[in-house]
């Protein structure tokens, strides 16, 4: 996999969630309520072969997500990253 394409993965799974969650924040700030649920995946805390870049992006967005739910919550805002399974067939 060349960095290029790593890049491309990370800027659509996570920068592109990031950016969501950047325009609608400041909606649910004023309004002091919201829910943010990002879509995750099975694989962004259980590793699969050959997927390495879009582990890690799933990754990334679990964690942020996480992190950022703790710092909205006050404000009666929740965010999380639900994680969507994976079928083999």
């Amino acid at each position: 996999t060349s960095l290029n394409e790593i890049r491309a993965v990370l800027e659509t799974n996570f920068f592109g969630a990031v950016s969501m969650m950047r325009a609608v924040l400041p909606i649910m700030r004023k309004r002091r309520s919201g829910r943010i649920i990002n879509i995750g995946s099975a694989v962004g805390f259980l590793p699969m072969p050959y997927a390495a870049a879009y582990c890690a992006s799933k990754h990334a967005l679990r964690g942020f997500s996480e992190s950022l739910d703790h710092e909205v919550r006050g404000l009666g805002i929740l965010a999380s990253a639900r994680a969507v399974p994976y079928f083999f067939g």
